[in-house]
């Protein structure tokens, strides 16, 4: 039985190992075959393959699909001392220049780069 129509929606999720993953992909009729991607960080390299098997499947069609990925459980934190301490000497040093209050804690620790997440170490 062939396809009746190029309208369609699908969605698929799982997890493992922690990292939780869901799909969707949205069609409908059109003239040509379009398909636009929203993939979440670090899965770029995918697009290729997705395009190449887009294309050996379908003729015609505007496609939309995207990937969201997000952890399942909490990741671990640390703060990143080498450049927590590199702030405050910067700090301390344009303190003689300008008049400013001294930094606070949560301050220091709410700059990109001071508190990172621990990734597992692969057994």
């Amino acid at each position: 039985m062939g396809i009746a129509s190029m309208t369609g929606f699908a969605r698929a999720d799982g997890d493992a190992l922690g990292i939780g993953w869901v799909w969707e992909v949205k069609s409908v009729n059109g003239k040509s075959l379009d398909l636009r991607l929203r993939l979440a960080p670090g899965f770029d390299s995918l697009e290729p393959q997705l395009r190449a098997l887009l294309a050996r499947r379908f003729r015609r069609g505007n496609f939309s699909a995207s990937l969201s990925v997000s952890r399942t459980e909490p990741a671990a934190v640390r703060v990143n001392r080498q450049t927590l301490a590199q702030l405050v000497a910067l700090m301390n040093e344009l303190a003689g220049e300008i008049e400013a209050a001294p930094p606070r804690i949560d301050g220091l620790l709410a700059l990109r780069g001071v508190v990172e997440t621990v990734e597992d170490e692969p057994d």
